[in-house]
């Protein structure tokens, strides 16, 4: 294969940007478009003298793409991307991977099997703070992760949801600000920190007339032994989000995150302390004595390069076998965080993953029909 024949599935919102990156890479060839609007994809596809289809079937059916970038709203991206897989087309999805664990499993497998490559849209991890914080981790700065406190806060009116109705329905967004808001954060503490295996929630509405839940306290535990504290909401004004990521050497600490949704100036200090924590608990004497930490500023590594970054490992993974920046089974946890997140708070009990699908599956076609209901804020 020369290029990549490729098409964008969802051509507004973030379906421009992947547009944008098809038309400007190297390695591809722009063949098709789909979207619902056909006025508007006709004239598109006229004006870049592409095929045109409302109806991302006939686009496999002529036979005209080896990839595509999917940009619907959430409740497609497993349909459609299961749909591409099976007839032999590699995908790469907007975030998250599918609203279910399940579906997402299904995707996994479907591509494993039919040796396609499947991408995942979560560029957070291309930033520079996220950077920063994994080359840390991983050159041993803080030692042994023990204790995780990770914060997103940040504001949203009713006018958002009236303006896109999807978001605001379980059985179309999956989620709220879970899944819509900060499924990219989730990914970046299972990738930072490693695998869930505990959870025990709380979720609520508190402000919105919508479905989904606006505010979630999460306890988690990881396999690694370390604990996690996740609070998120959207009905506070953006300021003052945390990010701590404590060690037996050191800490990782954020103290008012300005990268909520971009690549910011977000400042980031390092804390460390010697002998480590273990050998302190015998080595200090007094009983209300504390150890000596010593805090200093971290230069931000350089940012990757956001979506770019992705495309550009999906195109090569496709066309010399490269390794995919995110790929499927690396975006996994995020999605089955979020389930757990929700299975926990909404069953009342604590919940070990992996989630068990059917369980989770029954609880959202409960969520989808209107017959459990998150909890409400008692005015």
């Amino acid at each position: 294969m020369k290029n990549v024949r490729y098409g964008i599935i969802g051509l507004k919102g973030v379906g421009g940007l992947h547009l944008r990156l098809a038309q400007q890479h190297a390695d591809v060839e722009l063949t098709a478009l789909v979207d619902i609007d056909e006025a508007f994809v006709k004239e598109k596809a006229a004006e870049l003298s592409v095929r045109g289809f409302t109806d991302y079937e006939e686009m496999l059916d002529a036979d005209v793409v080896d990839a595509v970038s999917i940009a619907t709203p959430h409740h497609l991206h497993a349909v459609i991307g299961l749909a591409c897989l099976n007839a032999g087309v590699h995908v790469f999805t907007e975030k998250p991977l599918a609203n279910r664990v399940s579906q997402a499993d299904a995707m996994i497998t479907t591509a494993k099997s039919k040796n396609l490559k499947l991408c995942v849209g979560h560029q957070y991890r291309t930033y520079r703070s996220p950077q920063t914080m994994k080359h840390l981790i991983e050159t041993g700065a803080i030692g042994e992760i023990m204790r995780v406190l990770w914060t997103w806060i940040e504001f949203r009116p009713e006018s958002y949801y009236a303006r896109d109705i999807w978001r605001g329905t379980w059985r179309h967004a999956g989620g709220g600000v879970l899944m819509n808001q900060t499924s990219h954060d989730l990914d970046l503490i299972c990738w930072l920190i490693g695998q869930p295996v505990q959870v025990s929630a709380l979720i609520a509405n508190q402000l919105h007339s919508v479905e989904i839940e606006d505010v979630v306290c999460a306890n988690v535990q990881f396999a690694n032994g370390a604990f996690g504290s996740i609070q998120l909401t959207i009905n506070q004004p953006k300021g003052y989000s945390v990010r701590q990521i404590a060690g037996d050497t050191g800490a990782i600490v954020i103290q008012d995150v300005q990268s909520l949704a971009r690549d910011g100036d977000d400042q980031i200090l390092l804390g460390t302390y010697n002998p480590p924590l273990p050998a302190l608990m015998t080595q200090t004497a007094g009983i209300a004595d504390q150890p000596k930490i010593a805090w200093h500023p971290v230069q931000l590594l350089k940012g990757l390069g956001g979506h770019a970054v992705l495309m550009d490992s999906f195109i090569n993974a496709i066309l010399k076998g490269g390794e995919l920046f995110v790929s499927g089974e690396s975006a996994l946890p995020a999605v089955e965080l979020i389930n757990a997140i929700v299975l926990s708070a909404m069953r009342k009990k604590t919940v070990d993953l992996p989630v068990d699908r059917e369980e989770y599956d029954q609880l959202f076609d409960e969520l989808s029909r209107g017959e459990v209901r998150v909890p409400r804020r008692k005015m």
